[in-house]
């Protein structure tokens, strides 16, 4: 397996897991039934469904199109490693947004940053494999 299909393969992971998370947090059943009253104000989200809208259509429909596009194109573009790191750094930068404004911490931080970290690393390898495979090609 290819680091453009084990990216690709993650990517759609990503997709399915933030529709399923963004479909719990509209159901607003166990810790999603109510919306912290501390985040009101300071965070850009003042109730779940925006927040779980917002995460469906940027990280749901944002890392399937990324997943699609690299599973049907087989010309192997850099594009699309150059997007799961952005994918990637955005949902990290995401993580650490509530600790910026609020100044808490919350449990899942630390696995959306693993998933991150893990996204980041996939487009970075990509990145640097299809640059070193490209300048490898010049030279012969």
């Amino acid at each position: 397996m290819t680091i453009k299909n084990i990216s690709n393969v993650y990517n759609l992971l990503l997709s399915l897991g933030a529709f399923y998370l963004g479909v719990t947090m509209l159901s607003g059943e166990g810790v999603f039934e109510t919306f912290p009253p501390e985040w009101v104000g300071k965070m850009p989200f003042n109730s779940w469904e925006s927040l779980a809208f917002s995460g469906m259509i940027i990280f749901g429909v944002g890392n399937a199109v990324i997943a699609f596009y690299g599973f049907i194109k087989k010309d192997h573009k850099i594009f699309i490693f150059i997007l799961t790191f952005i994918w990637g750094l955005l949902l990290f930068l995401s993580a650490i947004m509530p600790i910026m404004l609020i100044g808490e911490w919350y449990l899942p931080a630390l696995q959306i940053w693993l998933l991150s970290l893990m996204q980041l690393i996939l487009g970075f390898i990509g990145i640097v494999t299809k640059r070193f495979n490209k300048k490898k090609q010049l030279k012969f």
